[in-house]
């Protein structure tokens, strides 16, 4: 019995001992439990405060607008940019604050003002400020300036404006134009010519102390791009223009210390170098170039504008001047001349040509009047026998076609060596002085087409008759081959 009491007094002391540890076993798990709720929800609250300061920062910088004064602002505005970039502005809209993508303001439809009258119209005018200054709220301080859509209207006196922008003081900023139009007009308000400004950025750069231009833009529908280089301590500008369109390249030095700029240009023409020197007056630009062979020279008047230009030639080759990729093409198409304001004589004369032998003395003379191009009075030699004029001739745009239309003169020097040259028969050859054909030229498609043909001035059935079956046939195309045969048929026409 007394064994039975002292087993039982065993088994509860151990089960209160067990019963103890797992009470204990809870009570820590219950500790953890809320030690790890009381942690999360301090992670909680952090996430809270700082999403809740957050929205305050963020409804704080939006209403910083309300503490601006407009009129304070414009005045502080315009009178920095006339004091930093010696710019005049006028708003005639109301300023207003943008955040995105970095803080500055924005106004429409801005002038831009000349000596004495508007020579711009901003249609997005931005104003970039800087952010040491940001909170001072009426006093900030301007930045980078960006000019969006503006259209100028600017006469001769009115370049300054754009050549001020090359003398500004030292400084970090950058004014950019960008999708602009720059429309150049004479004494009488009439538009010489527009110049489409893609992007144009003004800017200082420290390192090699110069103003620095970055412009693509387009002119007579020729895109380009433009490097300038002003520097103020030499007192020289360092120019680069460059158009792929028409495979033309300049790099040009101006000394401008003397009332008449002279300077020296390199220029890569037809992947061919040269140089020139020139001379800039008040109301001229005179230059010529330095080889002895082929050289050139010219001037070009600005009141009123025109270009008087002659190209001295020891040998080109009929490639450069005809073919689809030659520069004369290039030009044709990119309608440079293709302006009512463009006058211009240009005259090119080339001993010899070089592809083909038998033709020499070329002289291409090219007049341009308001845009029409007339050939007229030009000339080129077939060996020492034969004079080729063309006269009346001009050229003509149908749609994306180029057309060259006028009248050949052939003039006969020496008849009997030219009959020997083309192998024709004897009793084919006649005594001729003078042929005469209306021709029409297509530069598309280069076929010639003939009309009104006359020998000695005298109309001639079977020629006409000839000239009419050429046009209507598929082979209208001159070759060196197709010419002969045309020659023998014309002359075996006549006789027949």
């Amino acid at each position: 019995m007394q064994k039975h009491n002292s087993f039982t007094n065993k088994l509860k002391k151990q089960l209160l001992t067990i019963n103890s540890f797992i009470e204990s076993y809870f009570d820590k798990f219950n500790k953890i439990k809320f030690k790890s709720i009381k942690i999360s929800l301090s992670k909680s609250n952090r996430v809270v405060l700082a999403i809740g300061i957050s929205v305050i920062l963020a409804l704080s910088y939006l209403t910083i607008p309300t503490f601006f004064n407009e009129n304070l602002i414009q005045a502080s505005i315009k009178n920095q940019i006339q004091k930093k970039y010696n710019i005049k502005v006028k708003f005639n809209e109301s300023i207003n604050y943008r955040i995105f993508p970095k803080p500055h303001f924005v106004s429409n439809n801005l002038s831009l003002i000349g000596k004495e009258s508007e020579i711009g119209l901003v249609e997005d005018f931005r104003i970039y400020i800087s952010n040491s200054k940001f909170f001072s709220f009426n006093n900030v301080e301007i930045k980078n300036l960006v000019f969006n859509k503006t259209d100028f209207e600017i006469y001769r006196d009115d370049f300054l404006f754009f050549y001020n922008l090359l003398k500004t003081e030292p400084n970090e900023n950058k004014i950019v134009f960008k999708n602009s139009n720059l429309f150049f007009k004479d004494d009488k308000d009439e538009v010489l010519f527009i110049n489409k400004i893609f992007n144009n950025t003004y800017y200082y750069d420290s390192q090699n102390l110069q103003n620095i231009l970055e412009a693509k833009n387009e002119i007579f529908n020729i895109p380009f791009k433009l490097i300038v280089k002003n520097d103020k301590f030499n007192k020289k500008t360092f120019i680069n223009f460059d158009s792929n369109k028409i495979r033309l390249d300049i790099e040009n030095v101006i000394n401008y210390d003397k009332d008449v700029k002279d300077g020296e240009l390199d220029l890569v023409f037809i992947n061919k170098n040269t140089s020139f020197n020139y001379e800039i007056k008040k109301n001229s630009f005179t230059f010529s170039s330095k080889e002895q062979k082929n050289n050139y020279d010219g001037i070009i008047d600005f009141k009123p504008f025109y270009l008087n230009v002659n190209f001295n030639y020891e040998g080109l080759s009929s490639k450069n001047l005809f073919n689809d990729d030659s520069i004369i093409i290039d030009i044709i198409k990119s309608e440079i001349f293709n302006n009512k304001n463009l006058n211009a004589s240009i005259n090119l004369i080339v001993k010899d040509i070089t592809n083909i032998v038998e033709l020499n003395n070329l002289i291409l003379k090219t007049e341009i009047d308001e845009g029409n191009f007339n050939f007229s009075d030009s000339s080129i030699l077939w060996k020492d026998d034969l004079k080729i004029i063309i006269n009346d001739g001009l050229l003509s745009f149908d749609g994306d076609e180029i057309n060259l239309i006028g009248k050949f003169t052939f003039e006969f020097i020496d008849i009997n060596n030219f009959y020997r040259y083309f192998q024709l028969q004897k009793n084919y050859r006649k005594k001729i002085e003078k042929i005469e054909l209306d021709f029409v030229y297509n530069f598309n498609k280069k076929y010639m087409k003939f009309d009104n043909p006359k020998i000695d001035n005298k109309n001639d059935a079977k020629l006409e008759e000839f000239i009419s079956s050429f046009n209507s046939g598929k082979n209208k195309i001159l070759n060196k081959i197709t010419f002969k045969n045309f020659v023998n048929d014309f002359f075996t026409a006549y006789s027949g």
